[in-house]
């Protein structure tokens, strides 16, 4: 089976020796790039003891991304309780993190007028598909929904959450990974939130596109969200994310200096264009938030 690229871990990750060893390896790794630091060098190793005292922290000690789980759970729930971990409710509400939950109820904003006119409709790779089973479907008894992951965890989550919410009898699930997909001509709408970003390969990236392209219906569409390239630590850029400099140093520090995220993989709006073209898909519009940032992307396969 294909390597899947967002992380190595099942979703709940222990204080263990392996745990252990992986904060030893990123404090030595730290200590040895002190001078290039965004933070002192003792907050910065503070910080890494902090990420191994919850179990968001330690999902991302260990795996330097995000699975479907811990992806649904920050787009999904709240953490404002004041028994939650300091540092866990500063990820969850005043980090990206959160701007990434508001692009998420956005692209399922956007979703919905799509899915009200679609036969049929994909998520790829699914994770525990909030996108399209948060979506109503009284009037829509015939539609089909396919949930496509390769990772079999998020295939569960997505199976019990399509039961919860009384959509079972819509949904077929598969384990399979999104660069072979092996469909042709069979969807009339594909969502694919965050695939792309663990991916820095144009080439790898088009490859992805055109599976999509192939699976679509013509007329069929693709809703997909992307990362622009950020600005620099103190740039005006990054006004427009609304973030205070201090949370902002502490977001490159934690993503940055310590995890080195594995998705935090950038393209300009002009480049993803362009991959689309490659792929046989047409960009119809870009979706930017009210503050000009965090985009997300549709493309028509033509008819």
């Amino acid at each position: 089976m294909e390597k899947i690229i967002s992380h190595k871990t099942h979703s709940e990750v222990s204080i263990s020796p392996d745990t252990q060893s992986i904060i030893d390896a990123i404090k030595n790794r730290v200590r040895n790039n002190s001078l290039n630091l965004i933070l002192p060098l003792e907050d910065t190793l503070a910080l890494v003891d902090e990420l191994a005292e919850f179990d968001l922290g330690r999902f991302l000690l260990h795996n330097r991304g995000l699975n479907g789980y811990w992806t649904s759970y920050i787009f999904t729930q709240q953490c404002d309780s004041e028994k939650e971990h300091p540092l866990k409710k500063w990820l969850m509400e005043d980090s990206l993190l959160s701007q990434a939950r508001e692009r998420f109820h956005r692209f399922k904003y956007l979703l919905k007028s799509e899915i009200s006119t679609a036969k049929t409709v994909a998520s790829i790779p699914c994770g525990v598909m909030d996108d399209l089973l948060d979506q109503d479907y009284s009037h829509q008894s015939e539609i089909q929904i396919k949930g496509i992951d390769l990772d079999p965890e998020s295939i569960s989550h997505a199976k019990e959450k399509a039961k919860r919410v009384g959509l079972s009898n819509l949904c077929d699930f598969e384990i399979r990974d999104a660069w072979n997909l092996d469909y042709e001509s069979v969807f009339d709408v594909i969502t694919s939130n965050g695939l792309n970003m663990y991916e820095s390969a144009p080439e790898r990236l088009i490859a992805l596109y055109s599976n999509f392209a192939k699976a679509l219906k013509p007329g069929g569409r693709l809703y997909i969200s992307f990362l622009t390239p950020p600005p620099q630590v103190g740039d005006a850029g990054w006004e427009k994310y609304g973030i205070p400099e201090e949370d902002l140093k502490r977001e490159f520090s934690i993503f940055g200096d310590i995890l080195q995220a594995t998705y935090l993989n950038f393209v300009s709006e002009e480049e993803i264009r362009h991959q689309m073209q490659e792929a046989g898909l047409q960009v119809t519009d870009v979706f930017y938030n009210e503050r000009g940032v965090l985009p997300v992307l549709k493309a028509v396969k033509p008819s």
